[in-house]
C-alpha cells in the first residue's frame, strides 16, 4: 500500500453490510445462505483524511511492535546484568502497556476513519458498504492492564531488591 504519495491505494477489510454471495449458494443444494464479509478496493488517489488515518493507523502499530521490542531487549539486559528490579525498566512495562491499549484500540478506530472517508467520498453507501463501522476487539485492554500489574510487580521487586542491597 503506497500511502506516501497520491498513487493507486489498495484499501483491504471494508465490511460491506447484507451482500449476498450467489455464486456459493447455487454451488450446493445444503448451503441456504452465503454473504461477504468484506471487500478490498483499488482506489485512485485516495483522499487526503483518508491517507492521513491510514498512515496514522500504520504508524501506531509499527510504535507498538518497536516498543514492545525495546522493552524486552531492555529487560534482557538488565536481567543479564543481574539487576531486574530498576526503575527504568518500571516505567518501561508501564509504557508498553500504554502502547498495546492506545494500538488494540486506536489502530482499527483510525482504519474505520479511512473506510468512512473513502465510503464518503466514493458514495460507496449505495453498494452495500457502510458509513462507518468499526470493529473493535477489547483484548488488548485486558494485555493494556495486565502489563500494568506487572510493572507494578516491578515496582516492588525494585523495593525489595533496594531493602535487600541495604542489609549487605
Amino acid at each position: 500500500m503506497s500511502l506516501a504519495d497520491g498513487s493507486t491505494t489498495t484499501v483491504s477489510g471494508m465490511t460491506l453490510v447484507d451482500t449476498p454471495a450467489t455464486g456459493v449458494v447455487d454451488a450446493s443444494p445444503l448451503i441456504t445462505s452465503a454473504e461477504y464479509e468484506s471487500v478490498s478496493i483499488t482506489v485512485e488517489s485516495i483522499p487526503v483524511e483518508a491517507r492521513g488515518f491510514l498512515i496514522a493507523a500504520a504508524i501506531l502499530s509499527s510504535l507498538l511492535v518497536i516498543g514492545i521490542c525495546a522493552v524486552v531487549a531492555w529487560l534482557c539486559v538488565r536481567v543479564f546484568v543481574g539487576r531486574p528490579f530498576v526503575r527504568s525498566a518500571t516505567w518501561g512495562i508501564g509504557v508498553a502497556s500504554i502502547l498495546v491499549i492506545l494500538a488494540g484500540l486506536g489502530t482499527p478506530f483510525l482504519t474505520g476513519l479511512a473506510h468512512a472517508e473513502i465510503v464518503e467520498s466514493l458514495n460507496l453507501e449505495e453498494a452495500g458498504l457502510p458509513l462507518f463501522m468499526v470493529d473493535i476487539d477489547m483484548a488488548p485492554l485486558g494485555w493494556g492492564l495486565a502489563l500494568a500489574v506487572v510493572a507494578g510487580a516491578f515496582e516492588i521487586g525494585q523495593r525489595m531488591q533496594r531493602d535487600t542491597e541495604g542489609l549487605i
